[in-house]
């Protein structure tokens, strides 16, 4: 009694598979970080498949409309700005940063 015993499974985890696990966080670390706040993972996938589809959507008929300047967009229009948070174009730091202020 108090033995368990698992069989026809192998559980052996050790230092090379740590080190691989840490290789893969950290090249996704900031989606994994972002999806950990969410309770399953499908629920994560669901928020992000809501904010990608709105923002592919501004990319295809953003063009027309460009935010006040006191925004921090500077003269990008709309399509532009949903360009850079989809990682199209190079300068997106601060595009994201104005954007997440404006959400706030």
């Amino acid at each position: 009694m108090g033995q368990s015993t698992v069989i026809g499974t192998s559980t052996q985890f050790g230092q090379d598979n740590l080190l691989v696990n840490a290789a893969l966080y950290r090249k996704h670390k900031r989606i994994m970080d972002a999806g950990s706040t969410y309770e399953t993972i499908d629920d994560a996938i669901v928020a992000l498949r809501a904010v990608w589809d709105a923002m592919e959507s501004q990319s295809e008929i953003g063009a027309g409309y460009t935010p006040d300047a006191i925004l921090g967009f500077g003269s990008d229009n709309a399509a532009v700005i949903a360009e850079s948070i989809l990682g199209r174009r190079n300068t997106v730091g601060s595009t994201r940063k104005a954007l997440a202020n404006m959400g706030k």
